[in-house]
C-alpha cells in the first residue's frame, strides 16, 4: 500500500477532500517541509503521522541527527493533528510552546511522528506526540496552540 492509500484508507468520503485540503495548505505549500523530506503517512481526527529519512544531511557536527529537525517532525504531527479539528477556512493553529524530551539518539532510518490532540478549546489546544525510529522512542513531548483566524 503506498503512504498516500494509508492517508485515506480510514477517511470517509467527506473526511478526504477535507484532509487533502490540509494537506495542500500546511504540507504540500511548504518549502521546509520538502528540504527536510517530511512525508505525511497517516491521517484522522485528532491524530497525524508523519515520517521523516535519517541520514547525513540532517547530522549535527556530532553525527547525529538533529534535534531541530527531531522537533520538527514533533511540530508537524501536532499540528496536523490540530488541523483536523479545525474549522476550514476559519481556523488555523499556530504553535505557542513544544516541549520535548530527547531519549534516544539517531543517525539512519526512518523517523516517524504520532500527533494527538489531548484537548482542544476555543482559543487554546495541547496536544501529545512519540517520535520513533525503528519501534525505539526518540523523543516525546506536549505542545500548546493557539487557535487563531485564518486571517490573522
Amino acid at each position: 500500500m503506498s503512504p498516500e492509500e494509508r492517508v485515506w484508507e480510514k477517511c470517509g468520503a467527506g473526511e478526504e477532500e477535507r484532509y487533502r485540503e490540509i494537506l495542500r495548505d500546511r504540507v504540500e505549500r511548504s518549502p521546509y517541509y520538502e528540504l527536510i523530506g517530511l512525508r505525511v503517512t497517516g491521517l484522522g481526527p485528532g491524530w497525524a503521522t508523519f515520517s521523516m529519512p535519517a541520514g547525513e544531511r540532517l547530522w549535527n557536527v556530532g553525527g547525529i541527527v538533529h534535534g531541530g529537525a527531531i522537533t520538527s517532525i514533533a511540530d508537524a504531527a501536532s499540528g496536523v493533528a490540530l488541523a483536523t479539528l479545525l474549522e476550514k477556512g476559519v481556523e488555523r493553529p499556530l504553535t505557542v510552546e513544544l516541549k520535548l524530551n530527547f531519549c534516544a539518539a539517531v543517525r539512519e532510518g526512518n523517523i516517524e511522528a504520532r500527533g494527538t490532540v489531548v484537548q482542544k478549546g476555543g482559543r487554546i489546544a495541547v496536544c501529545e506526540v512519540e517520535v520513533t525510529e525503528g519501534g525505539r522512542l526518540v523523543a516525546k513531548g506536549i505542545s500548546t496552540y493557539m487557535v487563531i483566524r485564518a486571517t490573522e
